[in-house]
């Protein structure tokens, strides 16, 4: 009997005009590291007393769906400008190739995509519908692959037999790695970074409602918040200073492949936690801030990120 391998399974998305019914036509593989989204009914034990000969519990029931999933994707040339959308919205983009695609958060008009689990071994193929972009997590490192978590909710999803996305559309891309990142605090390049993370949030929230049965409602939105962390070598007291008078300071990530293709994430204001240079033996002595984003003014935004590529349009 034929089992499903991850390596067999593909990922297919298209863009809904209207939220939570699959669009047709020819859907866009995208790739991922790993992918679970699903709107799968809970189930709930049930704590009713003499149901029945016995002190045994009665059936369990059925719950509202559990609609919230998670992607963890690759930053790459062309599809992360897809996620970023989703995320931010869509961006202001300039320029005649290379195409740059400023994305903005603190929007409220949000992107909506079905995203098929296509499973061809054993002729499995799941849908979810009405997928929006939650938050958003970016580990920084000296060396690997550079990888961006996304957590997901959906409406509703449906299994089937056969795919809903037509003759899927496979589109070429690269990569960024880590050895392509810098970091930039206040605008100037900060050594000594051995690891961080930038985070954001739409603070979407699932609604259940009387009359959905199983599914849900609808989705809220909430308030938009970013933050992360970094890691540093101790070599001077700049930052812990910046962290105890309260005062903002700028972060930014950088990936560059070419003077064609790089990639931006940029928090204008943001607060850094003080902490203590703990000693824990002979070797090097690291400080680990983290640190809370707010909106900035004269960017009109909490997190901006500018994606440098060769695709004409996020439209």
């Amino acid at each position: 009997m034929a089992t499903q391998s991850g390596a067999a399974a593909k990922f297919y998305w298209g863009a809904e005009t209207l939220e939570g019914t699959a669009p047709g036509g020819n859907w866009d593989q995208f790739p991922a590291f790993d992918l679970d989204i699903d709107a799968a009914p809970g189930l709930q034990e049930d704590a009713l007393l003499s149901a029945n000969a016995r002190r045994n519990a009665a059936d369990p029931y059925q719950s509202v769906a559990q609609v919230e999933g998670r992607a963890l994707v690759p930053l790459d040339s062309v599809h992360l400008g897809w996620w970023l959308k989703m995320l931010l919205g869509a961006p202001s983009t300039s320029g005649s190739g290379p195409y740059t695609h400023v994305y903005k958060s603190g929007g409220t008009a949000f992107v909506t995509r079905a995203i098929e689990k296509a499973f061809p071994t054993i002729a499995r193929y799941e849908v979810s519908t009405g997928v929006r972009a939650n938050t958003m997590e970016l580990s920084i490192a000296p060396d690997g692959s550079a990888q961006m978590a996304v957590g997901l909710l959906c409406l509703a999803g449906a299994h089937a037999g056969s795919s809903a996305a037509g003759t899927p559309v496979v589109t070429a891309f690269t990569r960024f790695h880590q050895t392509q990142g810098a970091i930039s605090y206040n605008g100037s390049a900060l050594a000594g970074v051995t690891a961080g993370t930038f985070r954001f949030a739409n603070g979407l929230v699932a609604a259940p409602t009387v009359g959905s049965g199983l599914g849900i409602g609808g989705i809220d939105t909430g308030q938009a918040s970013g933050g992360g962390n970094i890691t540093l070598r101790f070599q001077n007291h700049t930052q812990e200073a910046a962290a105890r008078a309260l005062t903002a300071v700028s972060l930014t990530q950088t990936y560059t492949v070419s003077a064609d293709l790089s990639l931006e994430l940029h928090y204008a204001r943001a607060f850094l936690k003080p902490t203590s240079a703990a000693v824990s033996g002979p070797g090097g002595i690291t400080r680990n801030y983290d640190f809370i984003a707010a909106d900035d003014t004269s960017t009109a935004s909490l997190l901006r990120v500018t994606l440098e590529n060769a695709v004409t349009s996020y439209a």
